[in-house]
């Protein structure tokens, strides 16, 4: 009865996280360049099963093994990890000439816009950029957004406009390139809030295309989500059932050999 108990509160701690990721893949719906998260859980270790105190006499002096075996038993789940889903989302056009989408060409990579921050280099796919008042193309948060020859300046011109390869033109002069990093699959990235993920290892260069005037958006599927939200609280209600009725089982035994 013991055990049953830890291994219903584990089946419930594995899906109350469960929740948490859907709940905040739910909540990203509309983020650009947002990448859900799918929540990866372990079993435990099973445990063989043996039935004790039970021979089987066969004869003078012989039995059948005193303990033989009958199965296993399930221990539990756990979360093992969080990965990232990095599929491509939805290209939406928008026509602002500072908003940027990454289409991934190459098959098992992902490619994402370079940046600048107080804690280094980090990578993105929101492209919603802007000029600040020193004429840097930047991110909503401020942080620059890298070319090849460092943060890239737009201050002394109007029309901005930039190719499928990442080059960007200003009044029809080439100023720079946009700083574009591939991934393979595989390669940890770890989301740092702010839309950026931190890198690893050392990105590849990239084979994506730009596309001027378009945002990526969520990955996220809103119906699918509510429906593995679904059933992420149903799993969580059975196993609190198995631990009431754990619960109740216990104490109705205690009671008895108490009266006895």
């Amino acid at each position: 009865m013991i055990r049953g108990l830890y291994t219903s509160a584990s089946g419930m701690l594995a899906e109350m996280a469960r929740t948490d990721v859907i709940s905040n893949n739910l909540a990203n719906i509309n983020t650009t360049g947002f990448k859900k998260d799918r929540a990866v859980f372990r079993a435990f270790p099973e445990m063989n099963i043996h039935r004790y105190d039970d021979p089987q006499p066969v004869g003078a002096g012989f039995v059948i093994d005193p303990v033989p075996y009958i199965g296993v038993l399930g221990t539990g789940a756990g979360l093992d990890e969080i990965r990232v889903d990095f599929t491509q989302g939805r290209i939406e056009m928008t026509s602002n000439p500072l908003d940027l989408a990454i289409e991934d060409t190459a098959a098992g990579e992902t490619s994402f816009f370079e940046i600048q921050t107080p804690a280094g280099i980090r990578y993105t796919r929101d492209g919603s950029f802007t000029i600040n008042a020193d004429g840097f193309l930047v991110t909503r948060e401020g942080y620059y957004v890298m070319g090849e020859n460092g943060p890239i300046n737009l201050r002394n011109g109007s029309k901005v406009e930039i190719n499928t390869e990442g080059e960007v033109y200003l009044d029809g002069l080439m100023v720079d390139r946009l700083r574009i990093a591939a991934f393979p699959a595989g390669l940890s990235l770890e989301k740092q809030g702010d839309n950026l993920y931190r890198a690893q290892g050392v990105p590849l260069p990239a084979n994506a295309r730009i596309i001027q005037g378009a945002l990526e958006r969520a990955n996220v599927n809103a119906v699918s989500e509510m429906v593995n939200l679904i059933s992420a609280f149903r799993a969580y209600e059975a196993n609190q059932r198995m631990v009431r009725a754990h619960d109740d089982t216990l104490a109705g035994a205690v009671n008895e050999i108490a009266k006895i």
